[in-house]
């Protein structure tokens, strides 16, 4: 299957934990639904109808981390504007302390069975273009890409050894890790929405990440291999 690869950064990302409410924490790297978030940005896809393009069947997604991942903690004043006044003079505010990923950069792998808004979405990235202004999961995390190629990918079930893997792993297809040398987490994060634009959050699922932006060698149930030898495991 064919893939377009390209990378993703950011001086500054966050994306949710969902029960950190009043000190936002971010996981270490972008989630499912802020990729497709990402992805439906560029091609220019409405965003209350995006997620009908992004059913199950449709799409294979894979991210690895590119660059080292550190936060940092960062106070923010938030405003209460009930009126277009309040922003110049604003009534009352509240500071709220928030955790970024700072000067985060992550690869993207991503194959598609929508044709048309494939081809699309290869063109905007090979011309560097986008429809929407594309961010990092906040909106002002504004975030830049560089496009890396197309590349066929194709899937084998099981490793006999241990492989590179260049891109996160779930936890369950995980046989054995070699950890010598190695910083790895495990973070839970939302991975695909319903199809029919609900907003509700079809998928979660926990996941291994290397948080120094080196593969992770570890034997795997399944896994989709490219010409050039990189290894990644789907989402």
């Amino acid at each position: 299957m064919e893939f377009v690869v390209f990378d993703v950064r950011a001086d500054l990302a966050q994306f949710k934990k969902p029960f950190t409410t009043m000190s936002p924490q971010t996981f270490g790297f972008p989630t499912g639904t802020a990729l497709v978030g990402l992805i439906a940005a560029i091609i220019g896809l409405d965003k209350k109808m995006y997620w009908s393009y992004f059913s199950k069947d449709l799409y294979i997604l894979a991210v690895g981390v590119r660059k080292p991942v550190k936060k940092v903690v960062i106070p923010i004043n938030t405003l209460k504007t009930t009126a277009s006044t309040h922003f110049s003079r604003f009534e009352e505010h509240k500071r709220t302390t928030m955790e970024f990923i700072k000067n985060g950069e992550f690869r993207v792998w991503f194959a598609w069975r929508e044709e048309e808004q494939f081809c699309k979405l290869i063109d905007n990235l090979r011309s560097h273009q986008t429809h929407y202004t594309v961010s990092l999961g906040l909106a002002w995390n504004l975030a830049n890409f560089t496009y890396i190629g197309s590349f066929k990918g194709e899937k084998i079930s099981g490793s006999n050894e241990h492989l590179n893997i260049h891109s996160v792993i779930r936890t369950d297809l995980v046989e054995d890790i070699d950890f010598e040398g190695k910083k790895i987490f495990a973070n839970r994060i939302p991975v695909r929405m319903k199809p029919d634009n609900s907003r509700i959050v079809e998928q979660y699922s926990e996941y291994l990440f290397e948080s120094e932006g080196q593969p992770i060698r570890a034997k795997v149930r399944e896994y989709t291999k490219f010409q050039n030898g990189d290894c990644i495991v789907p989402l």
